[in-house]
């Protein structure tokens, strides 16, 4: 069974629950695994169109050199795309995407452990997500959605050298919407120790050394009427 018929049939099932009122919690993916598609229904033209747009996002950075530590300036520009508008209890995508980047060989050997953090709605029901693209990565990257703070994060293992440009991948996010509310997917993380984008780089003496960032302020990344 391919990844696309999987989430069509969990995405399918949870619809399905959230349009008779049963899923007033959380439905983990693994609850939905064995459900079967009604005939006839696509989860193609279950979901709403979407816009998009491109997002800058400016960091501060937690860096550390040779004798101190500092705070520096980071951007990123992120694509992301999301419906308008979707009714209570539907089924929605959410796209986020963010650019492409060099680490610079003025400062760096290499890269590991890359992280974006993505905070999803806290009133939408994460259902499924998938990956697609990327450039010059070294490991499959990987993403782990934590319910309890509903944080998505994608990280790429590495190493990635210097003077090389890098793209994580796109992830498409499957959503079920609540009964109301505006659903926005922002920037994850809370703090410079608990940062929205981060990466180890080697420095060029080799030290392993941390670039740990977050905005001043969560960024929105998308916005959705629920209604």
């Amino acid at each position: 069974m391919t990844t696309r018929t999987t989430w069509k049939r969990r995405l399918l099932a949870v619809a399905a629950l959230g349009a008779v009122g049963l899923a007033a919690t959380p439905v983990p993916a693994a609850a939905t695994t064995g459900a079967v598609a009604p005939t006839g229904a696509s989860a193609d033209n279950l979901l709403p169109p979407s816009v998009t747009g491109t997002v800058p996002v400016n960091y501060s950075c937690y860096v550390t050199f040779p004798g101190g530590s500092t705070t520096v300036p980071f951007s990123l520009t992120f694509t992301a795309s999301a419906p308008q508008k979707v009714a209570p209890y539907r089924p929605f995508a959410v796209t986020l995407d963010p650019q492409e980047w060099t680490p610079d060989p003025k400062f760096n050997q290499q890269v590991r452990t890359v992280k974006v953090r993505y905070k999803l709605p806290d009133n939408a029901w994460y259902v499924w997500h998938t990956l697609s693209g990327g450039k010059n990565l070294t490991t499959p990257p990987q993403a782990q959605y934590d319910w309890s703070t509903r944080v998505l994060t994608i990280t790429e293992t590495g190493p990635l050298p210097a003077s090389v440009p890098f793209d994580l991948p796109t992830v498409t996010v499957y959503l079920l919407s609540g009964p109301s509310g505006t659903a926005r997917t922002t920037t994850g993380g809370t703090s410079l120790t608990d940062p929205s984008w981060t990466w180890v780089r080697t420095d060029l003496e080799g030290v392993e050394r941390p670039f740990d960032c977050n905005p001043a302020a969560p960024v929105v990344f998308t916005s959705t009427t629920i209604g």
